[in-house]
């Protein structure tokens, strides 16, 4: 299941190396909390933290007793798919045009995301469909956050912040919705641990709250150009970005991501539908197994099309079988396009019918349920199989039954009328529209009390 690539990674190799890049290049520390924190702890040279290989050891066995569990590979049967909220545009159906979120246009595909999650019978796992730009950037992430308060049944933590500022209004909306709190750290490729994030990180985390630690590194860009040494880095970066955390006296760090991305030289972005992708996931696996960290998600859908088109089919389609057939069940990139900038309600609508037909290709084969020979004299007598019985009670076992694909006869077909476009449009606005679920008790007093005083103190 792990493919070739995942045993040919010498993960021993890739685990020395990691520890010597810490002991003896170390992570450039920055912001305005982090330096003062340790110091005196750690060996600090030129604005760098060096660790050594015991302390690295240390982290390394707490990472696998506090987080690690099995990590053989499961055969995955039905994928689940995810959007990410981080979107600030939008593909509108009616002309095709790649648009700048309004506020109107994120609650409304929020809606379309949850009510096709409520019907897929697990195969989504929704969020909320961008990030509004017609309002204070201070603001925005509040306002993603307030639209899962307010739409999803069941919200959960937002850990992406602006500022302090920022921070403080979003767990003042998840105190009103009596939700969890957290905060994501992002250091930065190659080798730097820093900034605001992190700053928010320790300070929020020394008052108990989780934080996860998020590494990003491109290979042949932010990494260098070699499997082993890209993978190296990118376990220095987390196990060092978990150990400074650990060392600032925040005890609620999350098991680390340990990623690494493929490039796109075309664009200077990460390439999530390149071809080998899956091949790194593999890896990740490998990786994230030295510390007993279980591997079963990707970015397979996120993708380098920028339209609802035949290379997105491609790279959607070509990805979700892919990794399920290596054991990744959980996918983002849900309706995604052009990596996670634009939403587009056609693509979800066309990616759920991806991963449904690439559920499909699970067949189990029942025991033989009767005579052939009487079945097949029923059928001659008939002219054929299709009224019999069994026909009736099996069909569903190896019919397809597609949502938005055309299966009828060609001369029934219209044309630009019909086309797999317009249906999933359609199905779109007809999903979004059916949603019902919005909080309406006191917490969406205080909801709507707390954006009103949030918007008018960023513009003024």
């Amino acid at each position: 299941m792990n493919g070739m690539t995942a045993t040919q990674l010498d993960t021993q190799r890739v685990w020395d190396d990691a520890v010597r890049v810490l002991d003896e290049v170390g992570l450039e520390i920055g912001g305005e909390v982090l330096p003062r924190a340790v110091e005196g702890v750690f060996p600090i040279e030129q604005g760098r933290v060096r660790i050594a290989p015991d302390i690295a050891n240390e982290y390394a066995d707490e990472i696998r007793e506090r987080f690690g569990g099995p990590t053989e590979v499961e055969p995955v049967r039905a994928p689940r798919l995810y959007n990410l909220p981080l979107n600030p545009y939008w593909l509108d159906p009616s002309d095709g045009q790649i648009k700048p979120n309004d506020l109107d246009t994120v609650i409304r595909n929020t809606k379309l995301v949850y009510q096709v999650a409520s019907e897929s019978d697990g195969l989504v796992g929704p969020s909320v469909a961008g990030v509004p730009q017609d309002i204070p950037a201070e603001i925005q992430f509040l306002m993603v956050y307030a639209t899962e308060c307010i739409y999803a049944p069941h919200p959960g933590a937002w850990g992406l912040m602006h500022s302090r500022r920022s921070m403080e209004l979003i767990f003042e909306a998840a105190d009103i919705m009596g939700a969890g709190k957290m905060v994501c750290a992002e250091p930065i490729s190659p080798l730097r641990f820093g900034g605001q994030s992190v700053d928010l990180a320790i300070e929020a985390g020394r008052e108990g709250i989780p934080v996860t630690v998020d590494c990003m590194p491109v290979l042949g860009v932010t990494a260098p150009a070699d499997y082993h040494m890209a993978w190296s880095q990118s376990v220095a970066e987390n196990l060092g970005a978990y150990i400074l955390l650990r060392a600032c006296g925040v005890e609620r760090v999350g098991a680390p991501s340990f990623r690494l991305f493929l490039p796109n030289p075309s664009a200077m972005t990460p390439y999530f539908s390149a071809p080998q992708h899956v091949a790194v996931l593999c890896m990740r696996r490998a990786v994230r197994a030295i510390f007993g960290l279980p591997t079963d998600g990707g970015e397979v859908m996120l993708v380098a099309s920028k339209a609802p088109d035949a290379q997105a089919v491609m790279e959607k389609a070509a990805c979700c079988a892919l990794a399920k057939a290596h054991g990744f069940k959980h996918l983002e990139g849900a309706g995604m396009l052009w990596i996670d900038e634009v939403f587009s309600p056609q693509q979800l609508m066309i990616d759920v019918e991806i991963a449904r037909f690439v559920s499909a290709t699970d067949v189990s084969i029942a025991p033989p349920s009767g005579d052939i020979v009487s079945a097949v004299r029923d059928g001659l007598d008939a002219g054929s199989f299709l009224g019999s019985d069994l026909m009736l009670e099996r069909f569903r076992e190896f019919a397809w039954d597609a949502e938005l694909s055309d299966l009828g006869p060609r001369g029934s077909w219209q044309g630009d009328h019909t086309t797999l476009l317009n249906r999933a449009a359609e199905l779109a606005r007809a999903k979004a529209a059916a949603y019902t679920y919005e909080l309406s008790d006191h917490r969406r007093d205080a909801m709507d009390a707390l954006i009103a005083r949030a918007t008018s103190e960023f513009t003024k």
